[in-house]
C-alpha cells in the first residue's frame, strides 16, 4: 500500500518538562518525582480524612488531573 498525502499523521514530541506550580503541584506524567514525595502526598490525604476530598478527588489530584 503506498501512503498517501492525506493518510499521515505526524508526531511532534513533547520535550517540556512537567509543571509543578504551589496549585498544582502533582503533573499528569506517573513516572514523575512528585508522586513518590510523601510531602506533598501528607497535605492531600489529611485533606481526605478531614472528609474535604472524597477518594476519588484525591487519587485524581495525586494523579495530577484534579483541577
Amino acid at each position: 500500500m503506498q501512503p498517501y498525502a492525506d493518510n499521515i499523521i505526524q508526531v511532534i514530541p513533547v520535550l517540556d518538562e512537567p509543571v509543578h506550580t504551589d496549585a498544582q503541584q502533582f503533573c499528569s506524567d506517573p513516572t514523575c518525582g512528585c508522586h513518590d514525595n510523601l510531602a506533598l502526598i501528607d497535605p492531600v490525604n489529611q485533606q481526605y480524612l478531614d472528609g474535604l476530598l472524597t477518594a476519588e478527588e484525591a487519587t485524581r489530584t495525586l494523579q495530577g488531573r484534579q483541577v
